[in-house]
């Protein structure tokens, strides 16, 4: 299987793009979407909330507000959340495209 990555800014049509290629049939696997998903499983979730504390999860869902105030500033824990939902997704595209 050939793979294409698809970059760009905010508001480059990335997004349209990938519809396009979804509705020609060709498989597209959207990282963000899939980060968003990942982060709520057991192991990610464990793994946040020993690095930020409870108040990262309410009722089980990431609050994305309260980590944003956290890691945006703050270099050290911003490269510590990455250093823990990038692998995560790195392996769940290898296992998505095998």
């Amino acid at each position: 299987m050939k793979v294409v990555g698809l970059t760009g800014g905010i508001g480059s049509g990335k997004s349209t793009i990938a519809r396009f290629f979804n509705e020609l049939g060709v498989p597209v696997y959207i990282a963000d979407t899939e980060a968003k998903k990942l982060m709520h499983t057991a192991d990610l979730m464990k793994s946040i909330i020993n690095l930020l504390g409870d108040q990262a999860y309410k009722e089980n869902v990431l609050d994305r507000k309260w980590v944003a105030e956290q890691v945006f500033g703050n270099e050290k824990l911003l490269k510590s959340l990455n250093a823990i939902v990038h692998p995560a997704v790195g392996k769940h595209f290898k296992d998505w495209s095998n």
